[in-house]
């Protein structure tokens, strides 16, 4: 019901003037199809499920992960966080978007946590992955030759078992937090286009 001046308010003509105006302003902005042109336009376009997986030696890919998740969530999409030692090259097969943020162990070797679903996707018999899209955030420390190769091997086995990539591998030294703000900025920009 819109809010109205009563006759009988104890208001002067001027100030009755103002008043409905302010009320008729109010009453324009609170019908229900203002209100629901205003949630229209705050919800994202298509809410996407997205995995992220990590792979780490030390906690930081999972603890990076959990910051992804967040942010993502915030635009809508469904995220679901998961240890990448919980996951099988079946998994990735009923995955549409792949977010993958791992570390290299020693000299290039996938991180513990990482090293089976490594070595099953590079296996003869893995899977055509040509329904997944994905991105890579490869951290590493360049004070060793091969700093960013298990991110590296991911995002080009992936490629050749046929997934597109929505996002270049992006490739992280010790002090990752510049490069992980790009990172998820180009992922954001990537899923709003495969959203539209």
């Amino acid at each position: 019901m819109p809010l109205t001046v009563p006759n009988t308010a104890p208001f002067s003509g001027p100030q009755k003037m103002w008043l409905k105006g302010y009320l008729d302003a109010l009453n324009s902005a609170l019908t229900p199809s203002s209100i629901g042109n205003a949630v229209t336009a705050q919800a994202p376009a298509v809410s996407l499920p997205i995995t992220i997986l990590w792979g780490s030696q030390t906690g930081n890919s999972e603890m990076l992960g959990k910051k992804l998740s967040k942010a993502l969530a915030t635009k809508g999409h469904s995220t679901t966080l998961r240890n990448m030692a919980d996951v099988t090259p079946a998994d990735l097969s009923a995955t549409s978007h792949l977010l993958i943020i791992t570390s290299t162990y020693g000299d290039g070797e996938p991180p513990d946590n990482a090293a089976a679903l490594h070595a099953a996707l590079h296996a003869v018999d893995a899977p055509s992955l040509t329904s997944l899209s994905y991105s890579v955030l490869a951290l590493g420390d360049s004070s060793y030759p091969d700093y960013c190769k298990c991110g590296s091997d991911f995002d080009q086995r992936l490629s050749c078992l046929g997934a597109r990539r929505m996002t270049p591998i992006v490739e992280c030294d010790v002090d990752y937090d510049k490069p992980f703000a790009t990172w998820i900025s180009q992922v954001e920009r990537a899923l709003s286009i495969a959203a539209a």
